[in-house]
């Protein structure tokens, strides 16, 4: 049996879809019912519904588990009670292998996220439990949050449109955690980065530019903004003028829809505070350094093919949204 946490999630979804179609039994681990019912039309053969930081939750779901995938939810900042459990209680379930989805650099411990995740790989690493540490980059899915204004032609951002940020397909590596997790033994005591290339939003706009068939501009919206929302209000202009200048007024749908929704971006609004706290000075500190790419030469060896394009990501996004460009229009 192979267990997968926050199931739910953009990794979780893709690695239980991906196991299914191997025919492997999947344990899913979710939060609530709704999570549930998509995890079983993912594929999932039991699902435990609950909270990882809760001891029954996890013994229920580690009971039988062979292999265990761990990604703990972003508004979970401390996962020391999580796998201190993991470790206590993992060996006599039967559990034997431990895949732990961490962050790139987690040596930067000025960053809660990261350096929460350094110390959860320490724990992991000095344990008894075989571990295969996976060190994904920032992922190219994070600017889909904002599909309605890309529609519309701009791309606001907690972060400058000039800092450089290294990024990955989370297909890519749900891809990486499938493979390893049918056959682990491999990567015991392994720590992989997962990064695909290096990239300002700039750059992602202008192929996001050729692929939606109109310009799109990248804009910075201040981090401040994920503390106060008024914030943001400075940045409203300047959409307002580069959505007219790119779509005219044939997106204004686009341009509602997708303002609303980044009123509350990932559900933060439901966040503890210490959660978003820790997720405003994430933005803040890619904001003046961005976040390079750890080894680049990692994945391809790892999927065995060339890592998907920022392009070929954004084409099958927009294909899956049901866009076609101008030139394909007819």
């Amino acid at each position: 049996m192979i267990t997968v946490t926050s199931a739910a999630g953009g990794i979780g979804r893709l690695l239980v879809r991906q196991l299914a179609s191997r025919g492997v039994p999947i344990r899913a681990v979710v939060k609530n019912d709704d999570q549930a019912r998509s995890t079983r039309r993912d594929g999932a053969t039991e699902v435990v519904v609950g909270d990882l930081r809760a001891p029954q939750t996890l013994d229920t779901a580690l009971a039988g588990t062979t292999v265990l995938y761990h990604a703990a939810p972003t508004q979970i900042i401390d996962e020391r009670p999580i796998i201190d459990h993991l470790i206590a209680s993992g060996p006599s379930h039967g559990l034997q292998h431990i895949v732990f989805h961490s962050v790139i650099h987690p040596e930067l411990h000025q960053l809660t996220h990261h350096r929460q995740k350094d110390i959860a790989e320490g724990m992991l690493l000095d344990s008894a439990i075989p571990t295969t540490v996976l060190r994904p980059s920032h992922y190219m899915q994070n600017y889909l949050e904002v599909w309605d204004l890309l529609h519309a032609g701009v791309m606001p951002y907690p972060v400058s449109p000039d800092s450089v940020m290294g990024v990955v397909d989370v297909a890519d590596v749900a891809e990486v955690a499938a493979t390893i997790a049918l056959d682990p033994a491999p990567h015991t005591g392994r720590t992989y980065d997962l990064s695909t290339v290096e990239l300002t939003r700039r750059q992602m706009a202008a192929i996001w530019s050729t692929v939606l068939g109109h310009r799109v501009t990248a804009l910075r919206i201040p981090p401040s903004s994920l503390r106060h929302r008024t914030a943001a209000l400075p940045a409203l202009g300047p959409i307002l003028v580069e959505a007219v200048r790119a779509t005219g007024m044939h997106s204004a749908s686009h341009l509602v829809r997708g303002i609303g929704a980044a009123a509350n971006p990932r559900g933060m609004n439901d966040w503890p505070h210490d959660a978003r706290e820790a997720y405003r000075t994430m933005m803040s500190h890619y904001d003046l350094h961005g976040l390079p790419a750890g080894d680049l030469t990692v994945l391809p060896a790892l999927l065995g093919r060339e890592p998907t394009s920022y392009e070929e990501f954004a084409r099958r996004s927009a294909s899956e949204r049901g866009h076609r460009s101008k030139d394909s229009r007819g």
